[in-house]
């Protein structure tokens, strides 16, 4: 029977075993305490035999453990499998070296790097006219990090290997990129020593070596195998740290010649071209999905998507469109584009009412004709688990005028009984139904197209992906199961918003989610993998805990962090402090209270909203019991409006919120309760027995559940998709995040003015980790230029002198010198990516930027009925043409050495 031996490198310390673990009985069927145990030679070296049946589907890792079996370290990557040229092999010997976990070369196996930056020209196997009736070596080493025109090579002291001469090295194949490998007939007896370098097949010489010392290897005991293979790992690279750049715009915001009063996938191919012009690698958007919900304004929140699976029908370039010009009255629409085209921003409901009337008119033409192609038919087979029910949404949400299904009657719970009845060929709805499959299919084959487009010109494109669903969604109506619609989520408050954020979204039930492996999200990641090869994770936090607030308050303040360890009534005992509901949970409204909130007010408040309690405290009427009653009362009699955040500030006059999910009651600390009155009239013991109580509920008891969560959670979202994955993980970020992100190579978000250090006021280039993205601001963030100007003088003066090394008084404005100094700063940081806002850049330029920077912002966290209308105020085209610009963009770019293959 064929014998395989295993041998490979790894410094143990006493006590600590290494271990083959793999899918066949002999190698513990997955478990390490049963797997092939390890014999220590010498120097680290480590070897083990198995006789086996061979071809066999063998996956196997290297692993240790200590006596009790329990993981102490175990290799990077997927699992390894046998060279595919050893099936005729009796005797096989694998001497493989180790892939450590914390490698910086790990981030690069994904298709961002494989598939666009480092996808190398492909170097076929020659023909192999060698004699193969002797033993065989093998070399094998995966490199990512490849030159496109270049070759992988070993170079080494024996004739195989060209005896060090750089014109007659060792040539690899790439067919199985990023493995590069090579067989030879195995040499004579002999110490090799080699390296491997890159081959420029134009000028037919070795153009690099590998830094550091030979790569060593005896094939002195080896000449009895068949088949030796040398898998060695991790090519030493010369030059610096892999570095690139990007810029980020929202699609809606692209402005060109051919725009429809609105960014469209279209436009994306022009704003590609640029990014290639200035030496850009990394075009990031925001999410694309669908958001139709109200057919107002309000739909222009992209992070409120009616499906995560449908694309935004505002991106449509109708012009593409079969039948476009036999349909449309070019004249009146080239008279509409005109009119919207001169609009400083967006006005989303024209856009969309003149988008859809077109689209209808259109698909009234070709309805008959689209379903019957292969191209549609391939599209619905593949994406008809989601597309059924988001057009039936779609059809049900006009025929009742709301998205909200709790008012559709009997359609209010989904079914595929109502499935199948709307699909009906004969049902008086399918034709609206095949308008929205109609929509879909089409805005599908435009982003793909841009989504080919820009790989084809090396630039990677980067999704957005929201934490959350719109609560009124086809999500929701499909999968109640998987939401809690009892809550929403939300952020704690923040140095941008003091009472927190209410997102609206319905929180997740993760537990559920995970009996079927997370199949909902790695659908969707699967999904977005067809248009992009990156994707930001909005609030990664999420997947550690949530802030849940309950549905019938409106104020993220009033919210908790989800899942999390709570407070019960015996710790609060034992810690001194003496439980009472209703002082501790209800609001505290003492006369005092209310005269400082409303002064000569007080008494018409007390009149209409609240009613006598204990205590000399005054209590709410029942309806107004929460801050949801308040805000729809006061919604529905204006006369009051003056009113309304002091009211809503009354609801959170509290010290612990009750858990929502738990049987018993259970409490969590309102978060920055030590600012409310009910904190400030406790007695000084109480407060200090609560602040400790407050101290160890955010900061300590949580960390090692929480991490648990993202360690459960994560993994399987990551193993869906080969996209690059960067986390937005700002905010109040439990220690643990850092340490799992960088186990799973996940690239954190670092920005300049939201230090994550609490010892320093702005981020400092030695707290920032090569896996990470770097940017200048956010779109919930003002650009730089509005940003120096909203803050105050004491602020930007620290920054001026402390960040940017500049003296004397900062100017009033942020003019091209500034913006330069903070980009170019950027540019040298050790981050992976630097990514910009395109506001930021066009900074540069006194003469191209707009002139109010107040009218660059995207959105205001602070306001939940923010309107996202933000467009460019020049076009793409002028981009283009901005000489001076685009030469400073790529130069800075040169000057800080990030990566322009």
């Amino acid at each position: 029977m064929p014998e395989i031996t295993f041998q490979t490198v790894y410094h143990t310390q006493w006590g600590q075993q290494l271990v083959v673990v793999g899918n066949i009985p002999e190698l513990g069927n997955g478990k390490p305490q049963h797997g092939l145990p390890m014999e220590y030679i010498a120097g680290g070296q480590w070897k083990a035999s198995l006789k086996v049946q061979l071809p066999a589907a063998i996956s196997y890792r290297y692993a240790v453990i200590n006596n009790a079996g329990d993981i102490l370290d175990e290799e990077w990557g997927a699992d390894r499998t046998i060279p595919e040229i050893s099936s005729r092999s009796d005797q096989l010997l694998l001497s493989e070296g180790w892939r450590a976990r914390q490698h910086p070369e790990n981030a690069f196996y994904n298709s961002a790097f494989l598939k666009v930056i480092f996808k190398p020209v492909l170097f076929p196997s020659p023909a192999d006219e060698s004699d193969n009736t002797g033993g065989r070596l093998h070399f094998e080493i995966d490199v990512p990090r490849s030159f496109q025109r270049l070759q992988l090579c070993i170079l080494g002291n024996i004739d195989e290997l060209g005896n060090w001469d750089l014109n007659q090295p060792l040539l690899l194949t790439n067919e199985s990129y990023p493995r590069w490998q090579v067989s030879i007939p195995m040499p004579k007896r002999a110490v090799i020593q080699y390296k491997y370098g890159f081959y420029d097949p134009l000028v037919r010489k070795v153009v690099q070596l590998e830094a550091g010392e030979n790569r060593i290897f005896s094939t002195y005991g080896t000449q009895h195998f068949d088949l030796t293979a040398v898998r060695d790992v991790y090519y030493r690279h010369k030059s610096p740290a892999w570095k690139g750049s990007g810029v980020a715009i929202p699609v809606f915001s692209l402005r060109t010649k051919n725009s429809f009063g609105v960014g469209g996938f279209s436009d994306l191919h022009l704003f590609i071209d640029w990014a290639v012009q200035v030496g850009m690698k990394i075009v990031q958007i925001l999410p694309i999905n669908d958001t139709s919900a109200t057919n107002t304004w309000v739909d222009s929140y992209p992070y409120s998507s009616i499906s995560v699976f449908a694309l935004h029908p505002q991106y449509l370039d109708l012009t593409q469109l079969e039948g476009f010009e036999e349909c449309i009255d070019r004249k009146a629409y080239t008279k509409k584009q005109k009119v919207l085209n001169e609009l400083p921003a967006i006005d989303y409901e024209k856009v969309m009412k003149f988008k859809i009337d077109y689209a209808r008119k259109i698909f009234e033409n070709q309805k008959t004709d689209f379903v019957r192609t292969k191209a549609y038919k391939e599209y619905f087979k593949k994406n008809k688990h989601w597309l059924e029910p988001y057009a039936l949404f779609c059809v049900l949400r006009d025929k009742y005028g709301t998205p909200d299904f709790t008012q559709w009657n009997e359609y209010s719970n989904y079914s595929a009984k109502i499935l199948k009845e709307f699909n009906a060929d004969k049902s008086t709805y399918y034709p609206q139904i095949l308008f929205y499959y109609y929509l879909q299919f089409h805005l599908d084959r435009q982003l793909f197209s841009v989504s080919e487009y820009a790989r084809s010109r090396g630039i990677v494109l980067k999704g957005d992906i929201a934490i959350g669903i719109y609560r009124n969604s086809a999500d929701a109506w499909t999968s109640p199961d998987l939401f809690d619609m009892r809550s929403q989520a939300g952020a704690p408050p923040d140095p941008f918003s003091d009472l927190g954020q209410n997102w609206g979204f319905p929180t997740y039930r993760w537990e559920v989610m995970a009996k079927n492996g997370y199949a909902w999200w790695q659908s969707r990641l699967q999904n977005l993998s067809r248009y992009f090869d990156a994707f930001r994770i909005d609030h990664i936090l999420g997947f550690f805990r949530i802030w849940q607030i309950p549905y019938k308050q409106i104020q993220g303040i009033l919210g908790y962090f989800n899942p999390a360890l709570p407070i019960t009534r015996e710790e609060l005992e034992q810690r001194g402090i003496p439980f009472e509901a209703n002082r501790f949970c209800e609001p505290y409204l003492t006369p005092e209270v209310l005269d400082a909130l409303f002064n000569v007010d007080a008494d018409e408040i007390k009149s209409i909203f609240l009613t006598p309690g204990e205590n000399g405290r005054y209590v709410f009427r029942e309806e107004f019991a929460d801050q949801r009653k308040v805000y729809n009362y006061i919604k529905d009699n204006p006369g009051y409006e003056q009113w309304l955040e002091r009211l809503l500030k009354l609801h959170a006059e509290v010290l612990l919120l009750r858990d929502l999910n738990e049987e018993n009651e259970v409490y969590h600390p309102r978060i920055d309760f030590q600012k409310t009155f009910s904190f400030n009239a406790l007695p000084s013991s109480l407060q200090d027995a609560l602040d400790s109580l407050y101290l160890d509920y955010f900061y300590h008891r949580q960390e090692q559940f929480w991490k648990s969560q993202g360690l459960t959670k994560l993994p399987a979202i990551k193993n869906a998709t080969d996209m690059l994955i960067c986390g937005e993980d700002l905010g109040m970020i439990p220690a643990c995040v850092p340490v799992v992100m960088r186990e799973l190579d996940l690239l954190t978000l670092e920005i300049q003015r939201m230090s994550k250090n609490p010892r320093t006021e702005f981020l400092q280039e030695k707290d920032i980790p090569y896996l990470s993205v770097c940017s200048t601001g956010t779109h919930d963030m003002s650009p730089i230029r509005a940003w120096w100007e909203e803050n105050t003088r004491e602020y930007i003066s620290r920054f001026y002198h402390q960040e940017l090394h500049l003296h004397g008084i900062p100017p009033e404005h942020c003019n091209s010198f500034i913006a330069e100094r903070i980009i170019s700063q950027h540019l040298n940081w050790p981050a992976m990516w630097t990514i910009f806002p395109l506001q930021d850049l066009l900074a540069l330029d006194d003469e191209l930027k707009r002139e109010d920077p107040m009218e660059e912002r995207i959105n205001i966290p602070a306001n939940p009925n923010h309107y996202w209308r933000y467009r460019m105020h020049i076009t793409v085209e002028e981009l283009m043409a901005a000489r001076d610009l685009n030469r400073q963009i790529r130069i800075l770019q040169q000057n800080s050495n990030r990566e322009d293959l």
